[in-house]
């Protein structure tokens, strides 16, 4: 059956919704890929990227976002391709993971073949020289070579996760399978939390509620890494007024969940998390630390967040991309995100890659000596 790959720069944004959750409800996508993240990300920038659609018959199979950007990288003035982001630091610094086409079966192979070979029949893509895929996974990333692409890797990161699903149905204790260490200083924090008073785990019941647990999460998140002299992840206007807008938007239907921990009338910390399809995604957090050493509010607050999750029927939690010891502790590693760049066979970018090459190569030759 042939699939037909459409490229479209006009496209009203309330049909666009419908098209995108009717297409959300067929393939059942992560959170980053729902109509939530997506929707939020064009109301609050305004961008209007090319719009991508695949369509088998009548039926649209995949959908995306391409945004046209120029970059300037050491003396190379390079045209990208930014899947579902905008090109723009400040935007894409929201951070967008498990990225890709919201698609079914094989569509994002040969969406990615056709962009590869779309100079002339899409000429609404201009002249590119790469494409930037952020936060994909590895077969992303290999359907783009598949597709005569020259892939770099710019990072990856593991991404930790529990599987809850036999959790659910009562055949594994998800804490069982972790170390008699964890489990420990899991007994540990919560006997010290609790010299405090009665420790619960509250999810914010209304927008409002939802909006006050932000900010205080907010808080103590941007309190964390101002001592360690880096920006949190809600450090710019921008960044705050999407992130509230996606928390109004989607407290209601259940898609954020924002979490407060305490230990009487102390509060020891907040989750921010995303749930979609089954799944709940831990996206930031704030906690109140301590110099006690048996004070670990945030695995306190991820184990409670998980053995809420089993009690609510979710298939997992996911730690999302990071390489804290908390994640790697709690989690079983799912596989890699890679931030990596789809690049056609360009001399200067040959010229590039054959630089960066070197300079890796004397690095490790330098750090042997």
């Amino acid at each position: 059956m042939t699939t037909v790959v459409e490229f479209q720069s006009n496209y009203d944004i309330e049909a666009l919704a419908r098209e995108w959750q009717d297409l959300e409800s067929r393939v059942r996508p992560t959170f980053f890929l729902s109509w939530a993240w997506i929707g939020c990300l064009l109301s609050e920038t305004g961008a209007r990227p090319i719009l991508v659609r695949a369509k088998r018959t009548s039926e649209t199979i995949a959908l995306g976002l391409l945004a046209r950007h120029r970059r300037r990288r050491h003396a190379l003035n390079v045209r990208q391709l930014r899947l579902n982001e905008t090109g723009i630091p400040e935007h894409d610094r929201l951070t967008i993971e498990h990225n890709g086409f919201l698609a079914a079966s094989d569509a994002s192979d040969e969406i990615l073949k056709d962009i590869s070979h779309a100079k002339k029949q899409a000429p609404i893509l201009g002249d590119w020289d790469e494409i930037g895929l952020s936060g994909g996974s590895s077969t992303l990333a290999d359907a783009a070579a598949a597709a005569g692409l020259n892939i770099e890797i710019d990072r990856s990161s593991a991404d930790y996760r529990v599987e809850l699903s036999n959790t659910r149905h009562g055949d594994i204790n998800w804490l069982s399978r972790r170390s008699s260490n964890l489990r420990a200083q899991l007994r540990q924090a919560r006997a010290s939390a609790e010299q405090l008073g009665k420790v619960r785990l509250t999810a914010a019941r209304t927008v409002d509620e939802a909006l006050a647990f932000f900010d205080a999460m907010r808080r103590l998140h941007d309190e964390y890494w101002r001592s360690r002299q880096h920006p949190g992840a809600f450090d710019s206007e921008f960044a705050l007024r999407f992130h509230r807008s996606l928390v109004s938007a989607h407290t209601d239907d259940g898609g954020v969940e924002l979490l407060r921990l305490t230990a009487g009338d102390e509060q020891l910390g907040y989750l921010y998390n995303f749930i979609c399809c089954g799944t709940v995604f831990n996206y930031q957090s704030g906690f109140s630390y301590s110099k006690d050493n048996r004070h670990r509010p945030g695995l306190l607050a991820h184990a409670m967040a998980i053995e809420r999750a089993v009690l609510k029927g979710y298939n997992a939690y996911d730690f999302l991309a990071g390489d804290a010891s908390y994640k790697s502790r709690l989690g079983e590693n799912a596989g890699s995100l890679l931030w990596c760049r789809a690049q056609r066979a360009r001399p200067a970018l040959v010229v590039e890659r054959m630089a960066r090459r070197t300079k890796q190569v004397v690095v490790r030759l330098l750090g042997r000596s």
